[in-house]
């Protein structure tokens, strides 16, 4: 991740931990972060919504348990949404995307054995 994408990720979690309730399940936190990016968006073309939308589905393919899933799906999220847009660093199909999310969490989780729908991602260009 260049610091680009870490500032990027960073305000993200810290938005994303500023609305978390204890008592918050990943999809309520999940529809906090989306009114966060509509409200930030405001004035901007609709491709950022167009972008969340997208990254939104593709994380219907990925599960949030157990443990560390809901960090793949954080970290892919942040750099999906990275790979899409005209300022895209780098542009990755989600596959792609998914490798390199999985690479990552393996350095903190090296017997991580992640869960995700191979048949959907076997087929994104």
């Amino acid at each position: 991740m260049n610091e680009e994408e870490k500032k990027a990720f960073l305000k993200i979690l810290k938005k994303i931990s500023e609305s978390r309730r204890v008592n918050e399940t990943p999809e309520q936190g999940m529809a906090n972060y989306e009114k966060y990016i509509e409200e930030t968006a405001l004035g901007e073309s609709t491709t950022l919504k167009k972008m969340l939308e997208r990254v939104k589905e593709e994380l219907k393919h990925i599960p949030d348990w157990p443990e560390p899933q809901n960090k793949l799906r954080m970290i892919y999220q942040t750099r999906r949404m990275n790979s899409l847009g005209k300022k895209a660093v780098t542009k990755q199909t989600p596959k792609e995307v998914l490798k390199k999310s999985i690479s990552d969490l393996k350095k903190d989780y090296p017997d991580f054995q992640p869960k995700y729908d191979e048949d959907f991602f076997s087929k994104c260009d």
